[in-house]
């Protein structure tokens, strides 16, 4: 599934996966404050595409797994004002975040 999310007031949301991945790009997105993406990834993959200056805050629990953030820490320019907060299970999986 690949899905791209463009709102300029976004609240959050939900990923459930099981057996297979999805791509959630939110590079159009906005929000402000903070902001909590619940992911729940079993036997696959989530690659979560964020704006560089969003700040990112990890609460999953990984069994046999990871979330990992793969953006550049040379252009990662953090606004305090941006957070989104991932939380959530990820079994035998992997969660990627990544800004282009």
């Amino acid at each position: 599934m690949h899905k791209v999310i463009s709102s300029k007031e976004f609240r959050g949301g939900e990923v459930v996966n099981a057996f297979g991945g999805c791509e959630i790009d939110l590079s159009q997105a906005d929000i402000k404050g903070k902001v909590a993406l619940d992911v729940v990834q079993i036997f696959g993959g989530t690659k979560i595409i964020v704006p560089a200056d969003w700040e990112i805050q990890s609460k999953m629990v990984a069994v046999f797994g990871g979330i990992e953030d793969k953006r550049n820490p040379a252009l990662i320019r953090t606004n305090p004002d941006k957070i989104l907060v991932i939380e959530g299970t990820c079994i035998f999986a992997g969660v990627d975040i990544l800004s282009y």
